[in-house]
């Protein structure tokens, strides 16, 4: 993938949203992304002041805002997409109704409304239908699609949502379309639950602090992933912040310093040359670490 190919962590996190990582899409972006896409991911990575500028202006520390921000500059930059509002609001008499985060145009003059959002979401069956759950537990995905069906995507299909973009729309309807980035992560309760996962699985775990001895025989070294950088894989060179697992658990009590889960980044490596190797053959997962009460 083109996110392991490239090494500012802007650029990965760009490049891991040109890829694709959809929780729920009413919109395929692949064939709006201009032809040679990866080519210029591999010349922003080589200079990539443009994007750091374009980050640098969004300032919320909010990682909701950070991939807003990421989002529209890889519409204007590398698709054939044309933005013509963004984060704009809908309001009627003194009361607002409700923002709209982004109309774009297609080459075909098809109008779209996007409603973009990137979620985390950890399994949890007990609580069933709020079964994907953020590891706050206040949100869960039902209720993220729930809200942008029934509200977010009828705004623009008011009288008060039309009058608004009646100078770009002339006449034209907006197709409404919800697309949620994201991460899945399975629950890893048992061996066989973490052996499952790790052979078959390309999405996340999360696992409970005192189980994280289940993890030791798949995997080696973790970091702490910390936010906004929840998006690719971090890039492990000579400067690159690790741990080993073992000391994680031989520390377990002390692992976790508040109630808050930790996402995890977890690799496979035995020797300090494997640690810093670029081979692609490392096996490497992200997983939350989470309270036992959680």
């Amino acid at each position: 993938m083109i996110s392991d190919q490239v090494r500012h962590p802007l650029v990965k996190d760009l490049a891991w949203l040109v890829e694709g990582h959809y929780i729920e899409r009413d919109f395929d972006l692949q064939p709006y992304w201009v032809a040679d896409v990866n080519e210029r991911l591999l010349v922003l990575d080589s200079d990539p002041e443009p994007l750091v500028a374009a980050m640098a202006a969004c300032k919320s520390h909010f990682l909701g805002s950070y991939f807003e921000t990421l989002f529209s500059f890889a519409i204007v930059h590398l698709s054939h997409l044309k933005i013509h509002l963004e984060h704009f609001q809908i309001e009627s008499e003194g009361k607002t109704l409700g923002e709209v985060d982004m109309l774009v145009e297609t080459p075909n003059s098809e109008l779209h409304q996007f409603e973009i959002a990137i979620k985390f979401y950890l399994e949890r069956p007990d609580l069933f239908p709020h079964d994907w759950i953020g590891p706050n537990k206040n949100d869960s995905l039902l209720k993220k699609v729930t809200r942008a069906r029934d509200h977010q995507l009828q705004i623009l299909q008011t009288e008060e949502g039309l009058s608004v973009i009646e100078d770009v729309a002339k006449g034209r309807h907006p197709i409404s379309n919800l697309l949620v980035f994201g991460r899945l992560y399975s629950a890893l309760n048992s061996q066989e639950e973490v052996s499952t996962w790790f052979n078959q699985a390309n999405h996340g775990g999360w696992i409970r602090v005192s189980n994280i001895d289940l993890l030791m025989s798949y995997f080696s070294h973790f970091t702490i992933l910390q936010k906004p950088h929840w998006l690719a894989s971090p890039n492990i060179n000579d400067n690159f912040p690790f741990n080993s697992l073992q000391s994680a658990y031989n520390l377990v009590g002390e692992f976790l310093l508040d109630d808050r889960p930790q996402h995890v980044f977890l690799w496979q490596a035995f020797n300090t040359a494997e640690i810093f190797s670029d081979s692609t053959n490392r096996i490497s997962r992200c997983v939350f670490i989470v309270p036992d009460s959680w």
